[in-house]
């Protein structure tokens, strides 16, 4: 009885997600299992690629999955193998996860990193990723990862975060303000929004705030300039605006009149979020 039970939730478990992600091709993802796991007032807005900066929908490829207008499946099986027996002996993860089994993990699975459950984690996340490359346009994928991807403590989503750091619309977002916020990516618990605009770094060594290059403390201000100094090779590798056409986003964010953008006004809540 006892396995039937182990076996029935295990069913679930997958089916649930597998439901979701078909629901998802349609309509907007309310929220996500990350933010559940955040435990108190989170913030975030949604906002159609159409009206998201192309600097950022390139350079968030750039970084994250510079194969992914490209790439048939969610996973690339080999690297994923790479990945498994880097943990088994315990050696450095040798390559990222995809945009789409990353965006798989934010909305259906838990946040921060726990050594014994991360190859379930890795496991449970292959199914809903494949599902979401068989039924969704790569458009869809992307608009929903760049919405759902955490960026601050409390902040999800290139509106809110455009705005928190900013002050301004994700349409607006030039190419270097683009690698700030992606440059979090890796590891956005440990900063805030800065007084003065842009980013203080918690736990930093010389007490400052600020991302000092060479700079590492509580966390390390490497992927913030490792994401402003490539930034625009990345631009460059991606074919700019090409990578963002290609996928069904055309022209410019900025074509489209200011007053139809969703990220026209900052978020509610977003002035207290850090109180």
């Amino acid at each position: 009885m006892g396995l039937r039970r182990i076996v029935r939730w295990a069913l679930i478990a997958q089916t649930v997600p597998l439901v979701l992600v078909l629901l998802f091709t349609l309509v907007n993802p309310p929220y996500t299992m990350f933010r559940l796991w955040n435990f108190g007032p989170t913030v975030a807005r949604w906002t159609d690629a159409d009206h998201i900066s192309r600097n950022f929908l390139v350079v968030v490829m750039g970084q994250e999955d510079q194969q992914f207008p490209d790439r048939v499946l969610a996973v690339d099986y080999d690297e994923q193998w790479a990945r498994v027996q880097a943990y088994l002996d315990g050696t450095d993860d040798p390559a990222g996860s995809t945009i789409t089994q990353q965006t798989s993990k934010n909305l259906f699975l838990w946040a921060g990193r726990y050594p014994p459950l991360e190859p379930v984690r890795k496991a449970l996340e292959i199914p809903p990723a494949e599902t979401m490359e068989l039924v969704m346009p790569k458009r869809r994928i992307l608009e929903i990862y760049v919405n759902v991807a955490q960026f601050a403590p409390k902040v999800y989503g290139v509106c809110a975060a455009s705005w928190y750091y900013f002050g301004k619309s994700s349409r607006l977002l030039t190419v270097d303000e683009s690698a700030q916020l992606v440059g979090l990516l890796p590891s956005p618990v440990h900063v805030v929004a800065a007084d003065g605009g842009g980013m203080r770094f918690l736990g930093d060594t010389n007490g400052n705030g600020a991302a000092d290059r060479g700079e590492s403390g509580f966390i390390s201000a490497k992927g913030y300039w490792h994401a402003r100094g490539n930034a625009e090779h990345w631009f460059d590798q991606m074919g700019g605006y090409a990578a963002t056409e290609g996928l069904g986003i055309t022209g410019s964010a900025t074509d489209l009149p200011a007053a139809q953008d969703p990220c026209r006004e900052p978020p509610p809540g977003l002035a207290g979020i850090d109180d």
